[in-house]
């Protein structure tokens, strides 16, 4: 019934919200017939029935969110926005529908027995901070302090987050080389996700302070507003956790479809869209849009390939290089797209089938690896690289964007396996001697640690 509900709000938002604001922008709005309508709105809610209710593992906030923030989209914003003949579509909504109750069916899938290799607290958080700490010196370095400090007053100033964004691409590919992207993406999604979530979960201010921080430079040097935003995200999806973990599904579509609502009587009442652009065009209906674009240029071309991604002539234009000048007129322009949309242009259908295979093997093995760690912590843990997913390859997700550090902190971590965390445990899980022993004397670090 829920998931009825999210798929009528999101239609609407997208009838009198969004289209009319962004139709320039290829969210133009073109009603099906009633019986084409009938068969978009099953194919929207069937998957609704395998998902799981309960938050069990942590691949159950993966499958949620995959389910609605890109397949429901991907089913119904096609259907209303492209030109093709409606028919022509039914590939592809099928074999989305077969992919998505595979990753659903993944989901009880017997766990691997994954030894126990947990850190003692003396060992993980020297390693830990060293890594982030070098991490953060080399994007505070590279990009210079003071670069950082004018993208921020920019802001204040009439500047966009697209400006800065331009700058980061800039800064990449004609100056410092891929190694600065790959280092901004374990702290966007890992390192500074780590501190939030263990600041969050065992009360250490200063962790979560530390975390939110790293954020604050990763957007002030890329313009990516998915890491500005991750503290409140987690936090949610904590709180959901606390009081809603026997009907999480249930409780995030009502949070998503509360979130569309709320954006749309704000817009209303300033008389802008910039609520609605920001969570409900960009977060929940461009991954949609993406997988129709893709769908579209790469049924009229052949296949991209997998080889795009062992080549490193610059000359090349990846596909979501072509879609952002085909579509948007700018080869600058990185069109990200969801797992779906990336697989079809490396491979047509099978290629969705094929990152559908990869996705579920990797969460299987994350599952496997959190069977034995702190719920809570993997859950959250989990959250970053499944918003990442849903919007960018899993290849790239995995090795660009802290999917594979995640679950490396993860395992390595000393947290305590689930059930049997006391209060002496938790006390345990600590920063090492002898940097606590300098910081517990001084009243600022009492005032963080407060319970």
């Amino acid at each position: 019934m829920v998931v009825g509900l999210y798929v009528v709000t999101l239609l609407w938002a997208y009838a009198t919200v969004v289209s009319p604001a962004f139709a320039y922008d290829g969210l133009t709005l073109t009603w099906p017939g009633p019986v084409p309508m009938a068969w978009l709105v099953t194919l929207a809610v069937l998957p609704a029935l395998l998902l799981p209710y309960a938050l069990s593992r942590p691949s159950a906030v993966v499958l949620w969110w995959l389910y609605l923030a890109a397949y429901i989209p991907s089913i119904l914003v096609p259907a209303l926005s492209l030109s093709m003949p409606f028919e022509r579509l039914l590939p592809l909504q099928v074999t989305l529908l077969v992919c998505m109750g595979f990753l659903c069916f993944s989901f009880s899938a017997k766990l691997l027995d994954v030894g126990q290799l947990a850190l003692s607290a003396d060992v993980f958080w020297p390693v830990f901070l060293l890594v982030w700490g070098i991490s953060l010196g080399y994007v505070c370095m590279t990009a210079q302090v003071g670069t950082l400090i004018s993208n921020l007053a920019s802001l204040f100033h009439g500047a966009t987050e697209y400006t800065i964004r331009h700058d980061y691409h800039d800064l990449v590919f004609n100056e410092t080389g891929r190694g600065l992207a790959y280092a901004v993406g374990q702290l966007a999604n890992a390192l500074n996700p780590f501190l939030m979530v263990f600041g969050l979960v065992y009360h250490r201010r200063i962790c979560l302070v530390g975390g939110i921080i790293g954020q604050i430079i990763v957007f002030s040097l890329t313009g990516f507003k998915t890491p500005l935003l991750s503290g409140v995200v987690l936090a949610l999806v904590a709180l959901f956790m606390k009081r809603w973990r026997h009907s999480f599904g249930f409780a995030l579509t009502s949070g998503l479809i509360a979130a569309i609502l709320c954006c749309a009587i704000v817009d209303r009442i300033s008389g802008n869209v910039f609520c609605s652009s920001l969570i409900t065009r960009r977060t929940l209906l461009i991954p949609g849009q993406l997988t129709g674009f893709y769908f579209e240029h790469y049924s009229r071309v052949p296949p991209a390939g997998i080889g795009l991604h062992f080549a490193h002539d610059e000359a090349l234009l990846t596909p979501p290089n072509e879609i952002g000048f085909t579509y948007f007129g700018d080869a600058d322009a990185n069109a990200n797209a969801n797992l779906w949309a990336e697989g079809f242009a490396e491979l047509g259908l099978p290629g969705i089938v094929g990152y559908t295979i990869l996705v579920a093997v990797l969460i299987w093995i994350y599952d496997s690896i959190s069977a034995k760690r702190d719920l809570t912590m993997a859950v959250l843990l989990a959250v970053m690289p499944a918003v990442m997913v849903s919007n960018t390859s899993p290849t790239t997700v995995l090795i660009s964007h802290g999917g594979l550090a995640a679950a490396l902190v993860l395992y390595l971590s000393p947290w305590p396996k689930p059930g049997e965390a006391s209060e002496s445990e938790e006390e345990e899980i600590r920063i090492p001697h002898p940097p606590a022993r300098w910081l517990e004397s001084s009243s600022v670090f009492r005032w963080f640690t407060v319970r």
